[in-house]
């Protein structure tokens, strides 16, 4: 997530979520926008999405592709449950609380809306890593900043372990000085908090939604599938890791 929008976080969560599951991994993907743009770009609607889920417990996981479920966000109720959420007891964990008993799943990622609401707070409070998309502007790169510094805050709300974040430079243009400028920049003020991953300017990525299909779908052979291929890598090497 990001406090910006256009810095490619949907793009990104889809991408990921398809290159995952294509590796083998289980994974469901929740839609935490009211503006449903993952369900738009697989051209799928739920009667019950997460707005159910966080208030009722009911929801339905729909099966987009091998090995990728998604949850619907709700749409516009999405943004009524958040007032309704407000007035509850712990209402910052109703996500964690929701999803507890959740199994044969070996990832679950949640795209956020650019913006600091409950719902992603909740969405933080759950997730144990953080993807900050950003685009190679200024206003993204404080943007990223801003995000870091709410994620600190919202660390004391995670019982279970630190919220790692890592950065992830989109929209790179090798053509354009100022692409090399803010990755540079960002190198050096986020050190060892970079992904080694650029997705670069590509085309094929921004039309591959309007075909309802991934960019791995869409154009296998584009450097926007090969950079979103190699950060599936790079997440995947993790597992070792940990």
């Amino acid at each position: 997530m990001t406090m910006k929008g256009g810095t490619g976080k949907t793009t990104t969560a889809i991408s990921l979520s398809h290159g995952l599951s294509l590796s083998g991994r289980r994974v469901l993907l929740v839609d935490c926008d009211p503006q449903r743009s993952i369900a738009v770009s697989f051209g799928v609607e739920a009667e019950k999405g997460l707005a159910d889920l966080l208030t009722t417990g009911d929801v339905d996981i729909l099966q987009v592709r091998d090995n990728l479920f998604l949850i619907d966000s709700g749409g516009r109720k999405l943004a009524e449950v958040e007032l309704k959420l407000g007035i509850r007891e712990h209402r910052e964990r109703r996500l964690s609380e929701a999803l507890k008993h959740l199994k044969g799943c070996d990832y679950v990622i949640c795209d956020c809306s650019p913006s600091l609401n409950l719902i992603n707070i909740n969405a933080l409070a759950y997730c144990d890593d953080v993807i900050i998309p950003v685009s190679m502007d200024y206003l993204s790169q404080a943007g990223a900043e801003q995000t870091a510094g709410i994620i600190e805050e919202i660390q004391t709300l995670n019982s279970r372990k630190p919220i790692a974040f890592m950065l992830l430079p989109t929209f790179y243009d090798s053509r354009v000085r100022l692409s090399h400028t803010v990755l540079e920049d960002l190198r050096q003020r986020f050190s060892g908090k970079m992904y080694s991953t650029v997705i670069r300017m590509n085309a094929a990525i921004r039309e591959a939604p309007g075909q309802n299909k991934t960019i791995f779908e869409h154009s296998p052979l584009s450097r926007g599938a090969f950079d979103y291929y190699h950060l599936t890598e790079e997440i995947l090497a993790r597992e070792h890791e940990e």
